[in-house]
């Protein structure tokens, strides 16, 4: 297994709660460059992986190399992760009442709206040295059960409890992408190419891990060069 970026002079790069948007064409890469954000933040990371019960992961991205460790991952049925109403109906039914604003109970109903596999993960994972990122590997899977809107509230619900989202999105996007905080688009999905890849940055937060929009190169990043200098070097 490769040792994560974490540590051993590595820039941090969430250092507060935002929302990455990254995407691309399908292929290793966009999950190799996911990982290098992710391992380098002081908070930690956890890693869910989208896929159908017999699907496999790319052979050449980092879930086949065993890079990211059992304990920071979770592999999910997209059926799974898909909203509770029925929650959050119950929880609506029982405490609000009609033609009332009530904005912290909106929050909790939002929160209940979480998939139950989520509001269990969130409720586990303490972080006291920063922002926590929570990767969704294959963002897309999730399409047929999300509306922009429910998109917006669970976004709203994670970063105000703490949390980073890095979303990885293996297909061309709406422009619903620039609800995220931060809008990446990298330009090449074939690992051997990172060093002639490009990173274009299309929204970005002042304060987020990449702070101005523009084109950067890989090799310009040095949280993502070091480690895919290291990590890419052995794949066939």
């Amino acid at each position: 297994m490769l040792p994560e970026a974490k540590g051993g002079g590595f820039e941090p790069t969430f250092r507060r709660p935002s929302s990455v948007f990254l995407y691309g064409p399908p292929g290793a890469l966009l999950d190799w460059v996911a990982w290098a954000f992710a391992s380098s933040a002081p908070g930690g990371y956890r890693w869910t992986d989208l896929r159908s019960p017999g699907q496999n992961p790319d052979p050449a991205g980092p879930l086949a190399r065993g890079v990211v460790p059992e304990a920071r991952l979770g592999v999910g049925d997209p059926r799974d992760l898909a909203p509770d109403h029925a929650a959050a109906n119950a929880a609506i039914t029982a405490g609000l009442s009609p033609g009332e604003p009530h904005p912290q109970l909106e929050q909790l109903y939002a929160f209940l709206r979480l998939p139950e596999r989520t509001r269990i993960l969130l409720a586990s994972l303490p972080s006291d040295s920063g922002p926590l990122v929570l990767v969704l590997s294959n963002g897309h899977r999730l399409l047929p059960y999300y509306t922009e809107e429910s998109v917006r509230s669970a976004l709203r619900v994670l970063t105000a409890r703490g949390f980073a989202v890095l979303n990885v999105f293996p297909e061309v996007p709406s422009e619903a992408r620039f609800i995220f905080d931060n809008v990446w688009c990298l330009s090449a999905s074939d690992p051997h190419n990172w060093r002639r890849t490009g990173l274009r940055v299309e929204k970005a937060d002042p304060l987020g891990p990449l702070p101005t929009k523009g084109e950067r190169a890989l090799p310009d990043l040095p949280v993502v060069a070091r480690v895919l200098d290291r990590a890419l070097e052995r794949v066939p």
